[in-house]
């Protein structure tokens, strides 16, 4: 599987005519505009500073919000690259500034490497991987974290008690769901009321109490790693 690259482009252009503030011509200098004080070089350019400086907080903030925006791949998944140009066109009659802000980026594909990744493991939650990266990303999870539990506490969920539907081992197994989606949405839920959100949530903060075992939080965390890495 491979990802699909593809390009957001912002181009921004201003351009002012010769009796623009920002670009007099060059006689305005010295003898200046009527009813406006005379000009000198150095504040022109601190006038061009000033509107480059608005120009380019506008394209950061684009930037900022695609890079924010949840339908872009996380993770390692993340935006790959991303520039800010700018260059000055001068004429006769015009000065014009333009900027271009281009990002690539690689496509949200988290579901279905996951899907592929749990059919490998023959498990009975790979129809339900979009789902699964939607409940992490609503409670602010790791995509990787939830099926890499159930790889260690059921065989990603091949090893539950009947229709329990509990892969995550949950209450020591014995607590029962409606489905695979009901019990991924509890647990990622209680995950974040006893251990918080974001990326404070590891294998190794949440292992001493979710498990007994000492060698839970590095293997949920080996899980993760291959999760991660399946193409």
């Amino acid at each position: 599987m491979t990802f699909t690259p593809f390009f957001v482009k912002i181009r921004l252009t201003f351009a002012e005519k010769c009796e623009s503030f920002l670009c007099p011509p060059a006689n305005a200098i010295s003898e200046g505009f009527a009813g406006r004080p005379k000009t000198t070089p150095s504040q022109d350019g601190t006038s061009m500073l000033k509107a480059f400086s608005r120009v380019s907080a506008i394209v950061l903030i684009a930037i900022t919000a695609l890079l924010a925006s949840p339908t872009i791949a996380k993770q390692n998944d993340e935006l790959e690259a991303y520039e800010l140009k700018a260059s000055n066109f001068v004429g006769p009659n015009k000065n014009t500034t333009v900027i271009v802000a281009t990002i690539k980026a690689s496509r949200d594909d988290r579901a279905e490497r996951l899907e592929s990744f749990l059919q490998s493991q023959g498990s009975p939650l790979a129809p339900y991987s979009a789902d699964l990266v939607k409940i992490s990303d609503i409670y602010r999870l790791d995509w990787r974290l939830l099926p890499a539990i159930t790889g260690v506490e059921s065989t990603f969920g091949n090893a539950v008690p009947g229709r329990s539907y509990n892969p995550y081992g949950w209450n020591n197994g014995h607590a029962y769901f409606k489905d695979w989606v009901s019990a991924s949405d509890f647990v990622a839920k209680e995950i974040t009321v006893r251990w918080g959100v974001g990326e404070t949530i590891t294998p190794w903060k949440i292992g001493p109490s979710y498990a007994a075992s000492p060698t839970w939080a590095s293997r949920v965390n080996s899980y993760m790693k291959v999760i991660g890495q399946y193409q």
